[in-house]
């Protein structure tokens, strides 16, 4: 549980993007509904023979999505677009539009992307939807699904390149106290020994074709 010096601030807005860039999938980047957050605050501009591009990253607060400044229960919506590329031994600083546009993640991505994920559904409102989008241009869909104990709903891949994955969860309400989950019923009717939740999401992956 965040508390911090956050104790009674109430979130501003219904919706949070929780690592915004420039907000490239918003059709309205300044739609009032939401706060988009990103723990960048900067602008790239890239020449053409054509001309120039500037990549804007302008957020309405700065912040990092592996530590959000809201407490829990905060937003009806998440939004949560990380970086798809990671540091690595072999080419330890990146450079280019791509990673201007998008960012990139530690040589940990693992545990970058678990507290991400891990703090998504802490500040989403019980019953709120997180909508998670990834590229798989350097790591798995299943192998980044498999960070997150949270069951996904369902999902979909962008045919066109068949890279970039939508994937739909909604947080559950906490279970009253003495009572058993539904994940716990299911088990005891299929009489089956439950797998650990990380392991059944990448194996829902692979089932719808993600």
């Amino acid at each position: 549980m965040f508390l911090g010096g956050f104790i009674g601030r109430g979130a501003p807005k219904k919706i949070l993007d929780v690592c915004c860039g420039p907000r490239g999938m918003w059709f309205d980047k300044f739609d009032e509904r939401a706060l988009f957050l990103d723990k960048r605050d900067e602008e790239h501009r890239n020449n053409y023979p054509s001309g120039y591009k500037c990549t804007c990253v302008h957020p309405d607060e700065i912040g990092n999505f592996t530590s959000v400044n809201y407490p829990d229960n905060s937003f009806w919506l998440v939004v949560f677009d990380p970086p798809h590329i990671s540091r690595n031994i072999e080419n330890p600083s990146v450079s280019g539009e791509t990673f201007k546009r998008y960012g990139i993640l530690p040589f940990d991505w693992k545990t970058e992307l678990t507290k991400g994920f891990a703090e998504c559904f802490r500040v989403l409102k019980p019953n709120g939807t997180l909508i998670f989008k990834w590229n798989e241009v350097s790591i798995s869909i299943h192998d980044v699904l498999a960070l997150t104990p949270e069951k996904p709903l369902f999902g979909h891949v962008t045919r066109r390149n068949l890279k970039t994955h939508w994937v739909a969860f909604m947080k559950e309400e906490s279970p009253v106290l003495g009572e058993e989950s539904p994940a716990q019923n299911t088990m005891e009717i299929c009489h089956t020994a439950p797998n650990s939740a990380s392991t059944q999401n990448a194996q829902l992956a692979m089932d719808l074709g993600l």
